[in-house]
C-alpha cells in the first residue's frame, strides 16, 4: 500500500516550496490513490518540479528502476501497475502559474544581477503561487484518464 507522504516532507525533499511542487504534490495524492501500492512504473514527461513530488511518494530514490523520464518539458505522467493498467495524468493547458516580476527576477538571476532583495521578493512570490495552487481543485489543473 502506498503511504502518502505529508506534503512538508515531499516539500523538503524537493528543496523549497513553490507552484509546481504543489502541483506535483496533487497529482502525487490522485497517483497514489490509484496505484494503491508502490509497486508502479512511472513514465515522466517533465524534470520540473512535479516530478519531486511522484517520486518521493512512489520511493523511486531506492528503486530507480521504477522511474523513466522522457522529458518533453510537460507535466504529463503515465503509471502503470503491474497487471497493465495505466493511468495517464496530463497538466491541463494554462495552469503553470508565474508572473511578470518573478520571470524579470529569474532573467537577472540568470545574468548574475540579482539583488538579495530580489532573491527574497522572489521568494515571496513563490510563496503566494504557492497557496494560489493549493487552492485550485484539480480537476482545473490536470485531467486524470485510465486504460
Amino acid at each position: 500500500m502506498v503511504q502518502i507522504p505529508a506534503f512538508e516532507t515531499v516539500a523538503q525533499a524537493h528543496g523549497h516550496t513553490c507552484p509546481g511542487i504543489a502541483l506535483g504534490y496533487k497529482i502525487a495524492v490522485v497517483a497514489a490513490a490509484w496505484a494503491g501500492e508502490k509497486e508502479v512504473r512511472i513514465v515522466a514527461h517533465t524534470t520540473r518540479c512535479p516530478l519531486d513530488a511522484l517520486k518521493v511518494t512512489f520511493d523511486v530514490k531506492n528503486h530507480p528502476e521504477r522511474m523513466d523520464v522522457a522529458d518533453t518539458n510537460t507535466v504529463s505522467f503515465v503509471i502503470t501497475k503491474p497487471n497493465g493498467r495505466k493511468l495517464f495524468i496530463d497538466e491541463l493547458p494554462g495552469t503553470h502559474l508565474t508572473s511578470d516580476e518573478l520571470t524579470r527576477i529569474k532573467k537577472k538571476i540568470e545574468i548574475g544581477t540579482a539583488t538579495p532583495g530580489d532573491l527574497r521578493r522572489m521568494s515571496e512570490i513563490k510563496n503566494e503561487l504557492f497557496h494560489v495552487m493549493q487552492a485550485i481543485p484539480d480537476e482545473k489543473l490536470f485531467s486524470v484518464r485510465e486504460e
